[in-house]
């Protein structure tokens, strides 16, 4: 009985991640995870597609390079 248990409380959980990673924290649920205090609503991921999302945050790490290697440099 208890590894029934065990089981279900996985599945929760795994379903709950994915409800947030594919909805953002201001989607999952209809909200509900933004009435928790320190917790902000932020652009769904679904919104835009994989190869954007993966084209932002190469993006953003590039710049991020490029802002260390001039810092360093003293440009």
């Amino acid at each position: 009985m208890g590894k029934i248990f065990g089981i279900l409380f996985i599945v929760v959980l795994v379903w709950i991640g994915l409800e947030v990673f594919t909805e953002g924290v201001g989607g999952a649920f209809g909200g509900l995870l933004t009435r928790i205090p320190g917790v902000e609503a932020s652009e769904p991921a679904a919104s835009r597609s994989t190869m954007e999302r993966a084209r932002g945050s190469v993006e953003r790490s590039y710049e991020q390079n490029e802002e260390r290697y001039d810092r360093l440099l003293g440009e």
